[in-house]
């Protein structure tokens, strides 16, 4: 769900810094961490489009003004209301989303990837999706949750649940889900609790 409320600012907020192994914000991390301080301001603009009034407007247009200036810098392009909560930058890089792209809970993201759209559509992503460097994500696709894309990796069709995709057109190489992927410091629940199957029961499977 969308940013609605500042409630909703203030867990999304707290899920970003909790995916980036950040315990509480400080000044000095808006340049020790410029992919970090990108996602605070998105998601502001986020909450700030959901708000009224006039002097939300004006708020709005400062913020946006900001976060352009510093996708400038990061070469970072995430428009507002892609990612659910938790979303972490691996590092600050180009990274290109469409606007009409829709991605779940605690994604990982690293620099050089672009999730773009067809003259079908564009992708829609599940939560726990770990995106390697140098991945294209495209068209009307459905990714599932806890899903692995390999680096240099081309989606293009639908990915389901629970397993690891490389190559160009990727296909599925691994049934590893992306729990060994994650940092320590994401909160991804065990295989057991949202029906896959754990990875140690996969390996002894195509061994």
């Amino acid at each position: 769900m969308p940013i609605q409320n500042k409630a909703d600012l203030k867990m999304y907020l707290a899920e970003d810094l909790r995916a980036n192994g950040v315990a509480r914000w400080r000044f000095a991390l808006r340049f020790r961490r410029p992919e970090l301080h990108y996602q605070r301001l998105l998601r502001r603009v986020e909450y700030c489009q959901a708000s009224s009034g006039r002097p939300s407007r004006v708020l709005r247009f400062y913020l946006r003004f900001q976060l352009m200036r510093l996708s400038v810098r990061t070469g970072i392009t995430i428009p507002p209301g892609v990612f659910g909560p938790g979303l972490s930058i691996a590092h600050y890089g180009s990274i290109v989303v469409h606007t009409r792209a829709r991605v779940g809970a605690y994604c990982r993201i690293n620099s050089a990837t672009n999730i773009g759209m067809t003259s079908d559509g564009v992708p829609t992503l599940g939560d726990y999706v770990y995106i390697a460097p140098g991945a294209v994500i495209y068209g009307d696709i459905t990714i599932g949750d806890r899903v692995v894309i390999g680096a240099n990796a081309v989606v293009g069709r639908d990915v389901e649940s629970g397993v690891t995709v490389a190559g160009s057109p990727a296909r599925v190489i691994s049934r590893r889900d992306s729990s060994s992927m994650m940092p320590e410091y994401v909160p991804i629940p065990r295989a057991a609790a949202v029906g896959l199957q754990p990875a140690s029961e996969v390996d002894r499977r195509d061994g």
